[in-house]
Order: C-alpha cells, then structure tokens, then sequence
C-alpha cells in the first residue's frame, strides 16, 4: 500500500503496511532501528512481553499495559497517551506496538490519536497476530463488551514477524491463533491446501511448517488489506466466523481467547449457510480442520441473545446482519439476513452440531 506525505511542502510517496521477516528474536531491535530511520521509538507491550524479552521493550521509552482483552479500553489508550506525553514525545516519533492482538489494537489507536497520529511499527509476537491482527491497521478498543467498538484505521509503516517468538506462547494461545490461520485458509485455495496437508504438523507445533503457513497467511492478508484499506468492499471476507464469533464472545464475557470464539464463529456459520454450498465436502473438510485444531465446547447462551448482540455489531446495519459464506477454498460470498432469520438458522445449527456430536455444549 502506497501512501502520499506531505511534510512541509515536500511531498513524498511512501509504503506502508509492509511485511518484514526476521529470522530470530535477536534481530527484532536491530531491525526495528533500522526501520526508523534513526527516529525516536516508543515501545508499548503488555506485562507477559516484556517479562518474556525485556531486550524488545524495557531498554527503551515505553509503556506497559495489563496483558489480556479486559486492558482494551479508553483508559489504558489513556495510560499509553499520557505516557507518550510525558516522555516528551513530538509528532516525528513512532510507536512500536510489541505484543499479541490486544497490544496492537490498543497501541495503534493511541499512535492513530496522539497530536493527530504518530507513526507505527509493529512487532507481533502472537500466532493470531502475525497471521492476522498486526496487518491491515485495524486499531481499536471494546465498549460494553462489544468488540472494537471505538477505534479507528491506522496502516503500519512495517510489521515485523519473527516467527522465533511464537515457541513461548501457551497451548491455549496456539489454538487461538490456529483459529485465524484456518479462517484465513479457507479464503485462499492455496493456503487451504497447505494448511491441511499439514495440519497435524501445525497442531503440533513444527517450527519450519508454522514458518511457511505464516508467511504465507500474512502475504494474503496484505493483498486483500492492501486493495481495501478501509474496509469498504473485498476486505469484509476476513470477517468469516466473526458474526457469530464476536456475538458469542460478548455475551460470554471473552472467557474464552478470540481465536477460539472464531472457530466456534465458522463452524456454526458454515451449517447456517450451508443450502448455499453445493460442494457439501469442503465444508466436511473445513470442518475436520477444526476439530483438529481443538473446538471448544459452545457457551450455554440462547440463540436471542446471541442475535442481539449481533445486530449491535459495527458491521452490520439497516436491520440486517452480515454473514460471510463460503462455497470453496479462496471462494467467499457476503450474505445479509434479518434478525429473526439469523435467530432461526443460529438455533437449527447449533441444535443440529451438538445432536451430531460435532459440538459440545457448556
């Protein structure tokens, strides 16, 4: 993605939104340097981070922020602006955002509304966020339990994976981020096909193979972010599982991680839409990836609840709500019902996959 800058009458073309790969943990601050330009840095991550590599983030200006989805909210964008301000911060500085989904959300809103907006890099250390969140410029922070309700797009100027970080994330964290790796899969016929000849490799946990389906999901991301910055047209099929997804993860508190609400988001929108498949054996497919991945069990909450809180969804509008379909691999569609039809479809799914057993419930 290319922006135009113009800085005091000289007017620049600039890439954002660029994918830097490094191969070790070592490289990151160096690499980081480099990609400043000699600029001063503002590091932000969350308590786990910066305890796991203090060398990315305490050495420097920064801030600390609780780890964890209940830290994303108005006061700790707060916290972060005023730390930016006491640190003396000019307009000419950019945040480094190191951390999982949570801390780029919150750091790239802070760095999208200091003085107007500052620039941004981002250092992913996450599964979910280096296949997904920390690409595209989506920033953001909850309100009344509804998901990035508050927020705005703010493109970094690089994101930069290091593949190297994820052998510290818990199990649960994994699951999370294998979640966003099938839901990117299946709109990409040739991810989808890497990610489940080797999904037992990827369950597993194997190094080389994470390498490749990572690169691979975080290209794919770009290309479609890239064409739809802001998220008016192609861009809305990287919302597949999240209707029901974020629907499920308000009403349920965020007990459970993101990518988990995602997958229980696909498995229960494939059966709601699936009269408009005909090729009935990709959704079988799509749905033993992830099985393999680790399903959770479906929180006990009723189907009226759950519509209700989709119709507040920032995606959708005009009494309608949006659900992303998909009839193949790399083949998305958007499809809008209404509400009473969503509770309908929503009811017969979920009774229908936990009367199979594919499904358990809380």
């Amino acid at each position: 993605m290319e922006t135009t800058v113009n800085d005091g009458g000289s007017v620049t073309v600039r890439k954002d939104n660029e994918l830097i790969f490094v191969s070790s943990a070592e490289l990151i601050k160096k690499t980081v340097n480099r990609l400043s330009g000699g600029r001063r840095l503002f590091f932000v991550t969350d308590e786990n981070v910066a305890r796991l590599y203090p060398e990315l983030t305490t050495e420097n200006d920064g801030c600390i922020i609780p780890a964890g989805e209940d830290g994303k909210t108005l006061l700790t964008v707060e916290k972060i602006c005023r730390a930016m301000l006491d640190a003396g911060l000019t307009r000419s500085a950019i945040t480094v955002a190191v951390g999982g989904g949570v801390v780029g959300d919150v750091a790239g809103f802070a760095a999208s509304v200091y003085m107007r907006g500052i620039d941004l890099i981002s250092v992913p250390t996450t599964l979910l966020s280096q296949v997904d969140s920390s690409i595209g410029g989506k920033t953001g922070v909850n309100l009344d339990g509804y998901k990035n309700m508050i927020g705005a797009f703010k493109m970094p100027l690089f994101i930069v994976i290091c593949p190297e970080l994820l052998k510290t994330l818990p199990l649960r964290e994994w699951r999370c981020g294998m979640g966003e790796l099938v839901k990117t899969a299946v709109l990409d016929e040739e991810l989808y096909a890497y990610v489940s000849e080797n999904i037992d490799a990827l369950a597993s946990r194997d190094p080389f193979v994470t390498e490749k389906a990572v690169a691979m999901a975080a290209k794919f991301k770009k290309r479609v972010t890239d064409r739809d910055p802001c998220e008016k047209g192609s861009r809305a099929v990287l919302n597949l599982g999240h209707t029901v997804g974020h629907a499920l993860e308000k009403c349920d508190g965020h007990r459970l991680s993101h990518g988990e609400y995602v997958m229980l988001g696909m498995k229960i929108e494939f059966a709601m839409l699936s009269d408009h498949v005909p090729a009935k054996e990709f959704l079988r497919e799509a749905d033993a990836l992830l099985r393999k991945v680790g399903l959770p069990k479906l929180p006990g909450v009723p189907p009226v609840e759950v519509t209700e809180a989709a119709k507040a969804d920032k995606k959708n509008g005009d009494g309608k709500i949006t659900l992303i379909g998909i009839i193949d691999a790399g083949k998305p569609y958007v499809s809008e019902i209404t509400a009473a039809r969503f509770c309908e479809l929503y009811a017969s799914a979920t009774e229908q996959a936990i009367k199979k057993g594919e499904l358990a419930r809380e």
